[in-house]
């Protein structure tokens, strides 16, 4: 009883913490961010009404233009997504997201305004780019709030992105076709009609982004900085006892400097006037204890050199990460599943309209699609926490092989298309938390940003390289379905590779400052 009373108090307790209470109100936040960043999948799952639009006006434009969107997007949003690790530490949260969300909504702003395919690819471009500057920083920061529960975190924000997701593809099918209303036989696409419906879609788009921002500005605080405001605040608050007529003569502050210079070799190396900076250092300072003057003076030089050591020490870790047999495999891994989960997503509009399957499974693929990855990215999350990450990986490449496999026989029956649809969305969604947890756990927290934003870019090349070879090979065929079964005999057989290479990673964690100093010895 007291046991039981005693863990109430704990908890209780722990709610009270201000620590606690602003990680929850940063999860919120991040998990907002998250839930607005999904707009940018549903628009790819939209765009049909977009192309439809284009043609109504007279652009040069046809269905099979669907194949560009989704990869165009995703690829300049892993080149940024990249690059927001840098930007991230060197400007911190807020003013990235801001500038991720003032690109995103240039982006928007630009298809708001496109009577061409030109300019549809140009936002989405924009828009890739400001999805991936504001992907990881929030989620990475919540990870700073909640270190012992990275699989649980990685489960909510992978399901808000697949939340946003299916909310703002429902929300758009509803402004822009309610009504259900099929596409014309002779070209597949809609009326224009209800083509420029996505117009006011993509109003409702921007003003949800802004706002979202806005109130993340508000809920999430930025766990990096406020330790290194506490670490500031206890170095200016160094004690020092203060005598107003003790001075330094000329023998002591050299005897000072010498002291100093031996403690930063590598700044006098570099040609740095030390002696002159440590005089305007010491020169204001009178104590009574020459040693914890010493002390102060190297504690402030090393903390002015701190960020310098770790962006040194950070290259060097990553150079060694990228060198690893481990990372190359899992690289290989993600390339060889790509093909078939990302381009059954970015054909299925394309081929459910040729195959004129019910307008009503096309609507509910694309609103389930993110439920079902949403679902998914959730429950791998936490699974990430309990089973091993190679047999999670395993699976989802199995199904991606079978599907890829077999994926030609579901076109006869719109509810089987359904359904095979669905189910590779939900093993297609366990991909992002077991790939986010596998570089956190081999390769640590601190360049995770930077690995998963090159693993990330590997996949969305190698889908944007596929993409014109996909485009090629069905405006090459009178008979779409030959097309389509030629592609997804391929990708199954690629991602059948990919399942067999599985079987070979290995998920323990390298100690990479270790193999960094073994490197740096062999050289």
């Amino acid at each position: 009883m007291h046991n039981l009373q005693s863990q109430s108090n704990k908890k209780f307790t722990k709610c009270k913490d201000p620590d606690f209470i602003k990680g929850i109100s940063t999860l919120i936040g991040a998990a907002l961010m998250n839930f607005i960043i999904g707009g940018i999948y549903s628009l790819t799952t939209l765009s049909v009404y977009q192309i439809s639009y284009i043609k109504g006006i007279g652009g040069s434009i046809s269905i099979d233009h669907l194949t560009f969107y989704y990869p165009v997007e995703v690829f300049f949003q892993c080149i940024s997504a990249f690059i927001s690790g840098i930007i991230y530490k060197e400007i911190g949260l807020h003013l990235t997201n801001f500038i991720g969300v003032s690109v995103l909504s240039f982006g928007y702003s630009l298809m708001y305004f496109s009577k061409s395919f030109f300019f549809d690819v140009l936002s989405m471009i924009f828009g890739g780019i400001g999805t991936g500057i504001i992907l990881y920083p929030s989620t990475t920061n919540s990870y700073e709030w909640f270190k012992e529960h990275n699989g649980i975190i990685v489960g909510i924000m992978e399901t808000m992105i697949s939340l946003g997701s299916f909310f703002f593809a429902f929300l758009g099918e509803k402004i822009i076709n309610r009504n259900e209303i099929p596409s014309n036989d002779e070209d597949n696409l809609y009326d224009i009609t209800i083509g420029i419906k996505i117009k006011s879609y993509l109003i409702v788009q921007i003003i949800s982004l802004i706002s979202v921002f806005f109130i993340s500005v508000i809920l999430m605080y930025e766990k990096s900085k406020n330790n290194e405001n506490n670490e500031n605040n206890t170095l200016e608050n160094h004690e020092l006892t203060i005598n107003p007529d003790f001075k330094i003569t000329d023998n002591e502050k050299e005897e000072l400097e010498n002291d100093l210079e031996k403690n930063i070799p590598n700044n006098k190396d570099k040609g740095d006037d030390i002696p002159k900076k440590i005089n305007d250092e010491i020169a204001p300072i009178k104590t009574d204890s020459p040693e914890r003057l010493v002390k102060f003076v190297l504690t402030k030089i090393d903390s002015g050199n701190k960020k310098n050591k770790e962006n040194k020490s950070v290259k060097k870790v990553l150079i060694a990460a990228l060198k690893s047999r481990r990372l190359i495999l899992f690289i290989l891994i993600a390339i060889m599943e790509a093909p078939t989960s990302n381009m059954a997503f970015t054909l299925y509009r394309e081929i459910g309209e040729y195959e004129k399957i019910n307008v009503k499974y096309l609507q509910l693929i694309g609103s389930l699609y993110f439920i079902f990855e949403c679902l998914s990215s959730f429950v791998f999350g936490i699974l990430c926490d309990y089973v091993k990450l190679k047999y999670l990986l395993l699976f989802i490449n199995t199904v991606g092989t079978t599907v890829g496999l077999t994926y030609h026989l579901t076109f006869e029956n719109g509810l089987i298309f359904f359904l095979v649809q669905n189910f590779l969305s939900f093993s297609a969604g366990g991909y992002y938390p077991v790939k986010d947890c596998f570089l956190m756990q081999v390769f640590g927290k601190n360049i995770y940003i930077e690995l998963s934003g090159i693993v990330s870019f590997a996949v969305a090349l190698t889908v944007n390289i596929v993409t014109p070879i996909t485009y090629y090979v069905i405006s090459s065929y009178e008979e779409k379905e030959t097309a389509y079964l030629i592609l997804f005999i391929s990708f199954g057989s690629i991602n059948l590779i990919g399942t067999i290479l599985n079987c070979f990673l290995e998920e323990t964690p390298i100690d990479l400052e270790k193999e960094a100093k073994k490197r740096n010895k062999g050289k």
